[in-house]
């Protein structure tokens, strides 16, 4: 274990007897994020839809860490929140690993939902890697499809049967053709430099972890750019992991920060990406998707992948920006169109745009102890 790690440990320790001593608000759900500072993507819709039905009183402890000093300081006191809040909530509802929760037993009556933030996951996660707490204490995870069931339930240490497929909130919009409609009007508006062109979106993972920091992987977009010509235009949507990219101000690129995946994706032609598991949501669209993956010989061993990348990835696989370059100009053929189609139908259990109502309906069995 890393050495702010056991620091924190031996901190939230003193204060962990005290937590003990507030009773459990059986009526209370709170939602914990230390990745994000305010309401966003499925918390956003879980707690609209829940404060509508007024039936359960909603708390919130959301906190967006950063890697300075400060921030650190400022992640141990919310920390230290975390620990009374969760032990006088009847349900905890969290959207990243936790580690307060992980090295924290909480008591029977409180449950704890994670409502991880990605559709699934193509790199291996959780439990799967080396890490410097293990994750556990967590009582219900949802997931997209019956694949990702096995694959979560090992990650977060629960029981197969407490991996609740009801689909991601966060990508009901997507299954509507108004929504698609009308953002793809707004963002042409926003960058009118993207009309009348083939709209090619980069959007990679991060490399590294949080306590060695967070990198970008390196590509040459001034030969892409060049390569490509004035009938494209590149998106380059950046990790919000990341919190200074070196291609902010890169005049080969339309560098854009303030706007969801789900969003950009509606004015998409050609997606591409790496081992993030945003390639699981691009499946609803069934347009080319390309693969830039040049460290895929490190990849594959550390973290390790959950699919067979080679052969199950719905698209051509680019190790070099020539390779990137051609793929980007090959029309889409029939073998990838069926990949695409085999690769929806194993990460989706459902395609109603409904899934915020059944994670909604869960909460509400676990509120009322049916599960």
């Amino acid at each position: 274990m890393k050495v702010k790690s056991i620091i924190l440990t031996i901190i939230l320790s003193l204060f962990y007897p005290f937590t003990f001593l507030s009773r459990v608000h059986k009526n209370r759900i709170t939602f914990i994020s230390l990745e994000h500072d305010n309401l966003s993507k499925d918390f956003k819709l879980l707690y609209t839809q829940l404060a509508m039905e007024r039936k359960y009183e909603l708390k919130t402890l959301l906190f967006k860490f950063e890697p300075t000093l400060f921030g650190n300081i400022k992640y141990g006191i919310a920390c230290i929140r975390q620990l009374f809040i969760i032990e006088n909530s009847k349900l905890v509802i969290i959207d990243y690993n936790n580690f307060v929760i992980s090295r924290f037993p909480h008591r029977k009556q409180v449950k704890i939902l994670e409502i991880w933030h990605a559709t699934g996951a193509l790199k291996q996660f959780g439990n799967y890697v080396k890490r410097d707490y293990e994750i556990k204490n967590y009582d219900y995870v949802i997931a997209n499809s019956e694949f990702f069931r096995d694959i979560y339930a090992k990650a977060f240490n629960v029981p197969s049967n407490n991996v609740l497929v009801t689909g991601i909130p966060n990508n009901d919009k997507i299954f509507y053709p108004a929504f698609i409609e009308l953002t793809r009007q707004r963002l042409l508006e926003k960058f009118p430099l993207l009309n009348g062109k083939k709209i090619v979106t980069y959007a990679p993972t991060f490399r590294g972890r949080i306590s060695t920091s967070f990198k970008e992987v390196k590509i040459d977009l001034k030969t892409i750019h060049e390569a490509l010509g004035q009938d494209y235009m590149l998106i380059y949507k950046v990790h919000p992991l990341i919190p200074n990219s070196k291609y902010e101000n890169n005049p080969n690129i339309i560098f854009i920060e303030d706007e969801l995946m789900s969003s950009l994706f509606c004015i998409t032609d050609i997606f591409i990406t790496d081992y993030s598991a945003i390639a699981i949501d691009w499946m609803v669209f069934n347009k080319p998707i390309i693969a830039y993956v040049p460290d895929f010989a490190k990849y594959v061993k550390k973290p390790g992948l959950t699919i067979d990348y080679m052969k199950e990835f719905p698209g051509p696989i680019c190790k070099t920006s020539e390779e990137l370059i051609a793929a980007i100009k090959t029309p889409d053929n029939a073998l990838f169109q069926e990949k695409r189609c085999t690769f929806y139908k194993k990460t989706y259990q459902y395609r109603d745009g409904n899934s915020t109502q059944r994670v909604v309906s869960a909460i509400h069995d676990i509120m009322n102890s049916r599960i």
